[in-house]
């Protein structure tokens, strides 16, 4: 990852993050915002000490900007609708209309435009690039998370979803040849594939199923709040951008295009 310090977007970031940073009161009103209890960098990550990733900067600013302050909270996937239900956090995050939840009707809950759009689909060993779908038996994903584009293959049985606790789970079902592929986030994969050591070279296969994405933050409460939120992001279009590009979140659709023409 480029140091901030080392280009013009990186320090225009930096210089905005510490702008807003530097309006918020110390009486400021306190939401708290839910997300998953698992690293899911460049997105987020709220184990880390510093730099907690893009979701992160973005609502850090426009706190700031509002003279607001969020308290984050992690939990298990399926519980942060529960815990949304009940009043316990006031924002969640990621979420969008088109997602499934057992709890709460979709239209009880408000949502934010995008804070971005992201790429998620199918990872395979590149020697394996290009299978027929119908050699792809099993797939790894993370507990809670909802692959729609399987579930035609999921009813008819010609799919077995494998479910595990977090990404590097999902990663080593397949390494260990429990499974066939892993679904999984694109620019969360690439972090993590980067970090990991001694393991097979894995490609997102555009064949496979794919979809881009928006993630969003969702209220019940504070509807106004997300209204502003939204208005933040409109507004600001250039910060948003760089600190994309600080995180190295690039366009989806480039990426999957990309990814179709990279093995042709």
């Amino acid at each position: 990852m480029t140091n901030i310090s080392e280009s013009k977007s990186g320090v225009f970031f930096f210089l905005l993050f510490v702008f807003f940073s530097s309006l918020q009161p110390a009486n400021a009103q306190t939401y708290i915002v839910a997300t998953q209890n698992l690293p899911y960098y460049p997105h987020y990550d709220l184990s880390s000490p510093k730099d907690k990733g893009y979701a992160w900067a973005l609502l850090e600013s426009f706190a700031a900007s509002k003279g607001i302050h969020f308290e984050y909270v992690s939990m298990p996937v399926l519980r942060l609708q529960i815990e949304l239900a009940k009043g316990n956090v006031d924002l969640v995050y990621p979420d969008h209309p088109s997602f499934t939840n057992p709890v709460i009707d979709n239209s009880e809950k408000f949502y934010s435009v995008p804070l971005t759009e992201t790429l998620v689909g199918t990872f395979v060993k590149s020697e394996h690039y290009g299978r027929d779908i119908n050699d792809i038996n099993k797939v790894a994903i993370v507990l809670g998370f909802s692959p729609l584009y399987w579930q035609k293959r999921i009813d008819a049985g010609l799919v077995t979803l494998l479910t595990v606790a977090d990404n590097k789970a999902a990663i080593d079902m397949v390494e260990l040849h429990r499974a066939d592929a892993f679904d999984m986030d694109y620019y969360v994969a690439q972090h993590m594939l980067a970090k990991l050591k001694n393991i097979n070279n894995y490609v997102l296969d555009p064949a496979l199923p794919v979809t881009v994405t928006e993630f969003c933050v969702s209220t019940i409460k504070y509807p106004d709040l997300t209204k502003e939120l939204s208005e933040f992001i409109a507004d600001n279009p250039v910060f948003i951008e760089s600190l994309k590009a600080r995180y190295g979140i690039s366009d989806p659709h480039q990426q999957l295009e990309f990814s179709k023409n990279s093995h042709n």
